[in-house]
């Protein structure tokens, strides 16, 4: 019953005309920046013409919020140990306050993170608030991502599968062994991450209902409660997260939002966008081969490089992450591996160089993360080294991608130009890049079923 009742769900959301010119006259009458800390590149995955930095000095920000109304700062605090990710929300948090008490900017900031539920919560979320010194903050939590199939329905969130929901718990996403955690409710997901510091009492939720009401009357009276600090919010549609968008944007007080992506066009009064065309994304004709760095471990990206394998002429090439316990053996393999994607490269054949599938795991969290990093400083090592430049470089994994770009490649600034399909969007590196002005595919490990990479390859050869 519950499936029926989700789809039905969609089908009468997606017939509302939805709350876009409102969203838009509403940011028109009272201007407001829109800045989204992402803690991977993943977050840009529906975004388009919209700046990402990777820096954010105060000269920067302060630059990028006198400049564009909305705009990315690429944290990647995914990867980080969380006392590491607290101090960078705090501090990001107080150079934004700097910077918009200066410019005279209202600021409204998004913690955008996974749509299936990994990642620092709450304690990145609470330290963003700290540094930007706000008092009495009303914090939302909105991980609806459509164009990847993740749907809030009764307070419970899903994850679509071939027309099959499931709730988000009982997925592959839900076993992280760093972010791991039991509860699909969004209300039971904020008391397991939050413990004895919340009580149940304080933890509203935003239902479709109202969303679809005549009015808002009753979402903008939720969010004024003296008692509710947090709210979940429902969404099956984009004319749900428009109607939370509008309520907020009309609202008076502090809100903070833990959000996927989608929320962010919403809140930006963005229109949606075809995606790119091959010659869109590839504008200047070149003979070299392409790049694709797998460095994902989720079963959906496991599923997907098997699929390429059977049906690619693409070299493959594997990083043993097993041998990342002998120092010396693992540099050598990333050099030899450098030297023979520089060949076929040069010869226009297409690579793919992939991490070992075997998960090597610490004695606990924190040790599995710092393996995990260890495994991604070795891809970053292997793009330094390369020196012809490719067709394009596909980079699939939230983390993975957002190392490569940074540590790899040394982006400091990128122009996000849409997505080459659903979910997966395309940036256009900057000239202080190792291959500047090169088109960057950011493929998330949670998106897409097994032909999508092969798919996106077969699109650009």
């Amino acid at each position: 019953m519950e499936q029926t009742a989700i789809l039905r769900s969609i089908t009468e959301g997606d017939a509302l005309p939805g709350y876009e010119r409102a969203i838009l006259k509403a940011l028109e009458t009272s201007p407001k920046s829109i800045v989204v800390l992402d803690d991977d590149p993943t977050g840009t995955q529906t975004i388009y013409d919209i700046p990402v930095i990777t820096e954010w000095t105060q000269e920067i920000l302060e630059r990028e919020l006198a400049d564009n109304r909305i705009f990315f700062i690429l944290t990647n605090s995914r990867s980080l140990q969380a006392e590491e990710a607290n101090s960078l929300a705090e501090c990001i948090g107080q150079r934004l306050k700097i910077a918009a008490d200066k410019l005279d900017k209202s600021v409204l900031v998004i913690s955008r993170s996974d749509s299936t539920l990994r990642g620092h919560y709450p304690n990145e979320v609470e330290a963003l608030v700290k540094g930007l010194g706000w008092k009495n903050t009303k914090q939302l939590l909105i991980p609806a991502f459509f164009e990847g199939g993740r749907y809030t329905f009764n307070d419970v969130h899903y994850v679509a599968e071939k027309q099959h929901f499931v709730p988000a718990s009982k997925t592959p996403f839900a076993q992280d062994n760093t972010f791991g955690y039991s509860s699909s409710n969004l209300k039971e997901y904020i008391l397991e991450k939050y413990g004895p510091r919340i009580s149940p009492d304080e933890i509203g939720s935003i239902s479709l209902a109202d969303l679809r009401a005549s009015d808002l009357t009753k979402v903008q009276k939720a969010l004024t409660s003296k008692t509710k600090t947090h709210f979940v919010v429902n969404a099956t549609s984009y004319s749900d997260l428009q109607a939370i968008a509008l309520s907020c944007l009309l609202h008076q007080g502090h809100l903070v939002f833990r959000s996927a992506a989608s929320f962010v066009n919403a809140l930006g009064g963005i229109a949606p966008k075809k995606c790119l065309e091959k010659g869109e994304l590839l504008k200047n004709k070149v003979s070299y081969g392409a790049l694709t760095v797998v460095g994902s471990y989720v079963p959906k990206t496991t599923a997907q490089l098997n699929y390429l394998k059977n049906r690619s002429s693409a070299l493959f090439l594997e990083l043993n992450a097993n041998l990342v316990f002998d120092i010396n053996a693992f540099n050598a393999q990333i050099s030899d591996l450098a030297e023979q994607a520089d060949k076929a490269i040069d010869k226009g054949q297409n690579v793919v160089i992939y991490t070992s599938r075997t998960i090597v795991k610490g004695a606990d969290k924190k040790e599995s993360l710092a393996i995990v990093n260890e495994v991604a400083n070795g891809l970053n090592s292997l793009i330094r080294q390369l020196r012809v430049r490719p067709r394009y470089i596909l980079a699939k994994g939230g983390i993975t991608s957002s190392d490569i770009a940074t540590k790899g490649l040394g982006v400091k600034r990128a122009m996000v130009l849409g997505q080459v399909i659903k979910g997966v969007p395309v940036w256009q590196l900057g000239n202080e890049s190792k291959f500047p002005n090169l088109p960057y595919i950011v493929f998330p490990g949670n998106v897409g079923d097994e032909t999508a990479v092969a798919e996106v390859i077969e699109l650009l050869n």
